[in-house]
Order: C-alpha cells, then sequence, then structure tokens
C-alpha cells in the first residue's frame, strides 16, 4: 500500500513540475494546457534518451522509416 502511495504521489510531482510557469490564472486556458503537455512529453522523451545512454550504451541516431 505504501509502495503504491509512493508511486501516486512520484507521479504527480512529476506532472505539476513539468510545464510552464505563469502568473496568470489559466484554469480554462487550452493554449496553456497544450503547452505543459507538450512540455511534460519533451521531458519524457529526453528522460527516455538519457536512459537508453546510461543504462543501454545506445546514442539516439535519426533515422527515416521506410514504408
Amino acid at each position: 500500500m505504501l509502495k503504491k502511495l509512493l508511486l501516486c504521489v512520484g507521479m504527480l510531482s512529476v506532472l505539476a513540475t513539468a510545464g510552464c510557469m505563469t502568473t496568470e490564472p489559466t484554469i480554462y486556458s487550452w493554449p496553456h494546457h497544450k503547452r505543459r503537455i507538450r512540455a511534460i512529453l519533451d521531458d519524457l522523451h529526453e528522460f527516455h534518451v538519457d536512459f537508453d545512454r546510461v543504462m543501454f550504451d545506445m546514442e539516439e541516431y535519426p533515422r527515416e522509416l521506410d514504408y
């Protein structure tokens, strides 16, 4: 039970700290939420790249997909 609680607190702290900082109340502002979601996704991508580089000694090489 404690592990689940700590996991929830950790995930909420990630979501609460990522994004943009503003002084205006933006509860109903879609552009604000869009920027915040984009910043979270960019942070998760950077974490994924860093994790692969450190744990698996993999570098990120951009490649084009062949369809």
